[in-house]
């Protein structure tokens, strides 16, 4: 049942991924005008002593309104849409320096040790997210400059929180399964 889970668990992973890339790069394309745009209206006030008529389009450029608020919300989705991926491929670090010492078997003990904290991280913090949402869900409260309700970032980046929830719940299952079978689990984490 488990080898059954294996693809449908690696394409939810990839699809929250996905979607956080997509979001990352819709967050950079956006600073990056924002920047631009409030760099082209200092320049066209400093210009403006010496040509006059040539540098009003400058002006009227500037950063984009609220743009910091959007890069918060963003940045809250963006590492809750990676975590499952990186879950799901044991990206997270080693640290190999005793257990370079244990045989397999009680390696494999530790995979399930470690992928059942993954699991109660991800729980507990999407818990916690979740009452967050919540809580900013039932008072009401909007951003300063873009008045959006603050819960809608919140709940952007609960998508992320649950899949998290759901590829850690499969990876305990898989460490188990690979315990029991003496199967060895690959790794693609950076190793201290």
């Amino acid at each position: 049942m488990i080898k059954l889970l294996e693809r449908p668990m690696a394409a939810l992973a990839w699809f929250s991924a996905f979607v956080g890339g997509v979001v990352l790069i819709a967050v950079m394309l956006m600073t990056t005008v924002s920047v631009a745009g409030m760099s082209a209206s200092k320049l066209g006030k400093l210009l403006k002593k010496s040509y006059d008529t040539v540098i009003d389009p400058l002006l009227a450029l500037g950063p984009i309104s609220g743009e910091t608020e959007m890069v918060e919300a963003g940045m809250a989705f963006i590492i809750f849409a990676f975590l499952p991926i990186v879950t799901l491929n044991r990206g997270h670090a080693e640290v190999a320096i005793l257990t370079g010492f244990f045989g397999k078997g009680f390696n494999r003990l530790i995979d399930v040790v470690a992928d059942g904290l993954m699991l109660a991280v991800a729980v507990l913090l999407g818990y916690q997210h979740y009452l967050g949402t919540m809580d900013k869900f039932n008072n009401g409260e909007i951003s300063w400059i873009l008045y959006y309700p603050i819960w809608w970032g919140y709940g952007a980046a609960l998508f992320g929180a649950v899949i998290w929830v759901i590829i850690a719940a499969y990876c305990v299952l898989r460490s188990g399964r690979a315990l029991l079978t003496g199967q060895s689990l690959p790794s693609s984490g950076a190793v201290h």
